[in-house]
């Protein structure tokens, strides 16, 4: 009688704990495979024109065939681009592995047009295989994956909606935060996401968003300014207020934001400027109950002079408000423009300078903008007596501004309710 040792025991617990399995991913971060990868880049390059893909990959060892479509890169000629994927294509009946490999491509290249399609064909050529090697619902989860016609948007929806969050869901399809899909699954995410996963999701927000180049920025403020109340995301607000500051001040930063967008941000940044300006002395401090409710004019603000100077920007005139004693400048915004901007402007592009520790760029003073003879008619004020009402007529005398703060307020309180 023959007796045949068979591992039952081994084999029923692989079979009922598959989540012990090791992952098929071939480890390319280790010097023998960077070596390989680069030799066999190197034969490719040097192959003469006239060789067959299909005589030159039966030419190669298994793994080496696995390491194939590594070489994929965008940036090849077209000759070159066209046999490599005929040799990847060539080989997907007969090459388990390099669905696997195929996917990691795509991950990296980000070349979704020419890879997707590999990538299917490789999962159905070794479906049974490939599906093994998976947890039950990964399996599903990659099957309605591969259905899928736009596989970012795809990935972008289902991280969004998954219980497990963003990354962890998607590391159920082999893509992480290393990957450079991963950024434009996010971006592609972020436009059907809403308030309350950019307040959980906050720190990968700031990542991107901190590391991301002007136009990602731009997409990634957008969505969140069209999609939350400034007042709930304030950290992210200020974020975007640190690297883009306002479109008037750096418009090109700007230029592909929405203009409703555009108009809310600054309106919401200034009021924060406002208000943490005149904190330092007391939030009920009545400069700044006055100036409030002139909030919706108000376009741009900078604080200067140890922050003892408030320099405010409205459509047509430029105010210069102080927080201890002293007087009041208004000036026609094209003589302050004249005279004084490029000051203002030199300031600001220092401040954004890097310094060595202790060393700091130097203040604009206020003495340096108070110049009594350019102001506009009456526009030469003083915090005595009943000022506020002096400065009410003032305003609507000589700039036609509506100064009743009944009817300001219901304008404000519309934003208001809009950000709290």
């Amino acid at each position: 009688m023959k007796y045949v040792y068979e591992f039952h025991l081994l084999n029923n617990w692989a079979r009922d704990n598959r989540e012990f399995r090791i992952k098929m991913n071939d480890d390319l971060s280790g010097a023998k495979y960077q070596s390989k990868l680069e030799g066999l880049k190197q034969e490719f390059l040097s192959l003469p024109y006239f060789q067959k893909s299909s005589t030159w990959m039966k030419s190669l060892s298994k793994r080496q065939r696995n390491l194939v479509p590594y070489l994929y890169d965008q940036n090849l000629e077209a000759k070159q681009k066209s046999f490599l994927l005929h040799a990847i294509k060539s080989s997907i009946p007969e090459e388990r592995r390099m669905f696997r490999t195929l996917v990691d491509v795509l991950y990296q290249t980000c070349d979704v047009d020419v890879l997707w399609e590999l990538v299917r064909s490789s999962q159905v050529a070794h479906s049974e295989r490939i599906e093994r090697r998976m947890e039950p619902e990964q399996s599903d989860k990659w099957e309605r994956f591969l259905q899928a016609d736009e596989p970012v948007s795809y990935l972008a929806e289902e991280g969004y909606k998954s219980d497990n969050g963003f990354i962890e869901e998607l590391s159920t399809y082999y893509l992480t935060e290393n990957m450079p899909l991963f950024k434009y699954v996010l971006l592609d995410m972020l436009k059907i996401a809403d308030e309350d996963f950019f307040i959980k999701e906050k720190k990968l927000y700031q990542k991107y968003f901190s590391d991301g180049s002007n136009m990602e920025q731009q997409e990634m403020a957008d969505n969140l300014i069209k999609k939350c109340k400034l007042n709930r995301v304030e950290d992210l607000g200020k974020l975007i207020y640190e690297k883009l500051k306002t479109y008037r001040r750096k418009p090109t930063l700007w230029k592909n934001v929405g203009e409703d967008e555009r108009r809310r941000f600054a309106n919401w940044i200034m009021r924060l400027e406002l208000k943490d300006f005149f904190e330092q002395v007391d939030k009920s401090h009545e400069r700044y109950q006055y100036w409030k409710k002139f909030i919706l004019k108000l376009e741009d603000v900078v604080v200067t002079d140890g922050k003892r100077t408030l320099i405010m920007y409205f459509a047509d005139v430029v105010i210069i408000e102080v927080l201890a004693t002293g007087a009041v400048y208004i000036y026609d915004n094209h003589k302050f423009k004249r005279h004084f901007q490029s000051k203002v402007d030199k300031y600001l592009t220092d401040k954004e300078k890097t310094y060595p520790r202790g060393v700091f760029p130097r203040e604009l003073k206020r003495s340096e903008l108070m110049e009594k003879y350019l102001t506009i008619e009456d526009g030469w004020l003083t915090h005595i007596g009943e000022w506020q009402k002096r400065f009410d007529e003032r305003l609507k005398l000589n700039l036609n501004w509506e100064v009743d703060r009944d009817v300001l307020s219901k304008k404000e309180a519309a934003i208001d309710e809009g950000e709290a």
